[in-house]
């Protein structure tokens, strides 16, 4: 069984920026499955984002975590 945990996994599939797509839902997208997280179908979920060890654009907010956005 999936852990719905992605903070430790160092195969994530990263874009040209360095950043990273993280899918939910009850199935994965083709070819998105290493960066999917499951959910149950008609269930509630929510997200929490914990920082470990923030540098100072966290404290002077020049980094500033985007919103979740929902795709098709």
């Amino acid at each position: 069984e999936e852990i719905a945990d992605r903070s430790s996994r160092m195969d994530l599939m990263k874009n040209a920026d360095g950043s990273a797509d993280i899918y939910f839902g009850p199935t994965a997208p083709t070819g998105k499955e290493k960066n999917w997280i499951p959910t149950i179908p008609g269930k509630g979920w929510f997200t929490y984002f914990r920082l470990y060890a923030p540098t100072e654009a966290y404290f002077d907010r020049s980094w500033k975590l985007a919103d979740i956005e929902r795709v098709e």
